[in-house]
């Protein structure tokens, strides 16, 4: 039972959010279950209300509330996986402010940068698209621990307090002197809305109803733009990128009834997309999402072929960005199929060239895939859960099957078999069986 002392303490949480690519090691994390499965659960055991920067409604710029709660928190916890530098400076920014009460952690493989050597951070094990029962269930209850601990600390843990003992920590001349509305208390009361908001668009997503999570979203992107002055610039990039991802997967539903009103979709997200300035941007969802959009437009029935052309290219460039990023075996095997779909409706040196280009990105999804396999058992030690470990291990071991098929390796057949046997879904086979289908068909054009 909290008391109503406890119930009143603020915890703000810095991390990145969504799935991010770990740049030291390629690997794709959800810091969503972070958060989601371990902080904010912690959090609200030890008797803190918990909100998360992206959680929060805003009215304005972001840097106003963020500072507030950066300031007045009675607890930050910052996960500062991936690398995330928004993280990483808003880390610096309550060490400044803040001699104690602020806790970091990362997932096991993060490296450290050479000047944070000498702060403490609290190590999980991350399988990537989700962590483990047993390894929440373990961090969960020691971040409870620490965080009742560290009620009771006088000990500085900002490095900046710890090392110049002098300093002493800001404080308001005032309670007036507060902005009005844009304390912690208001933005904990908008995280409610907003996760509530969030949680029932990606429920709508889950169950494949793509019109309610586009209308769900669409409220939230254009709520966030009128507070803004209707700047659209200053709607998240997350709101941006899975409207445009419900946007065109509309399109894909309308395809077959109705090819115009799948183009219509189609332009839509590709308009959402160039908010995010796609020629310019490295965040691998941005290309992922624009290479795939493009993808589906230049299939569209009497679509001209310069048109068509223009699409590809425009694909494959997004996804060669994306790929030389992440590295990874997804965005490489989509890489892969591009170049064989532009290779069908080429001739000459062009038609050659992408088949080379196709299976020299092969080769290298085929280590990728190869290196995530042997990679995961290890990590699966951490988890009791079959689910996720068959989630997890299917599409690198479908994906190294792919591949091979398409470099006409022989070892392919028998390991698509393999990938059969650990499916946890038929769709997911289906999946797979009619893209490698598609791409025995393309090989042949």
């Amino acid at each position: 039972m909290q008391t109503e002392e406890a119930a009143v303490l603020k915890c703000f949480v810095i991390m990145g959010f969504g799935e991010k690519t770990d740049p030291a090691t390629g690997r794709l994390l959800n810091l969503d279950a972070t958060y989601h499965n371990i902080i904010k659960p912690a959090a609200q055991a030890a008797g803190y209300s918990c909100v998360r920067a992206d959680e929060v409604l805003h009215s304005g710029v972001i840097d106003i509330p963020m500072y507030e709660m950066l300031l007045d928190a009675d607890l930050v916890v910052a996960d500062v996986s991936t690398s995330n530098l928004n993280a990483m400076f808003e880390l610096g920014v309550r060490y400044a402010l803040k001699p104690r009460s602020t806790i970091v952690m990362a997932e096991s493989k993060f490296v450290n940068p050479f000047d944070t050597n000498h702060i403490i951070i609290r190590r999980y094990n991350h399988l990537g698209p989700e962590i483990g029962y047993t390894e929440v269930m373990k961090v969960r209850q020691d971040l409870t621990l620490l965080m009742n601990e560290i009620k009771k600390s006088i000990k500085p843990d900002s490095p900046v307090y710890s090392l110049l003992s002098y300093l002493r920590p800001p404080a308001r001349k005032t309670k007036h002197t507060s902005p009005p509305a844009m304390d912690i208390e208001r933005a904990t009361a908008q995280d409610e809305t907003y996760a509530a908001l969030w949680q029932e668009a990606m429920a709508a997503r889950a169950a494949g109803d793509f019109v309610k999570e586009k209308a769900t979203l669409l409220g939230v992107y254009e709520s966030q733009a009128v507070k803004s002055g209707d700047d659209e610039n200053a709607v998240r990039p997350r709101v941006i990128r899975e409207l445009a991802f419900a946007t065109y997967k509309i399109g894909d539903e309308e395809l077959e009834a109705s090819p115009s009103a799948a183009a219509a979709a189609y332009e839509e997200a590709i308009s959402y997309l160039q908010i995010l300035e796609p020629n310019q941007t490295t965040d691998p969802e941005t290309l992922g999402l624009w290479s795939g959009v493009h993808k589906r437009r230049s299939a569209l029935p009497g679509r001209a072929a310069d048109a068509r052309l223009a699409d590809l290219d425009t694909a494959i460039y997004a996804a060669e960005r994306g790929f030389l990023i992440r590295q990874d075996y997804y965005t490489g095997i989509n890489l892969a199929y591009l170049f064989d779909v532009r290779a069908s409706i080429s001739s000459g040196e062009y038609k050659i060239a992408d088949r080379v280009f196709a299976n020299r990105v092969r080769r290298r999804v085929v280590d990728a895939a190869e290196k995530a396999l042997n990679s995961l058992p290890e990590q699966f030690e951490q988890t009791e859960d079959r689910g996720t470990k068959v989630m997890t291990l299917y599409w690198p071991q479908a994906t190294l099957a792919e591949a091979l098929i398409g470099l006409d390796d022989p070892r392919g057949e028998k390991e698509l078999e393999k990938a059969k046997q650990m499916a946890s879904a038929t769709w997911m086979v289906d999946t797979t069986l009619r893209q490698i289908e598609d791409l025995k068909k393309l090989r042949e054009a």
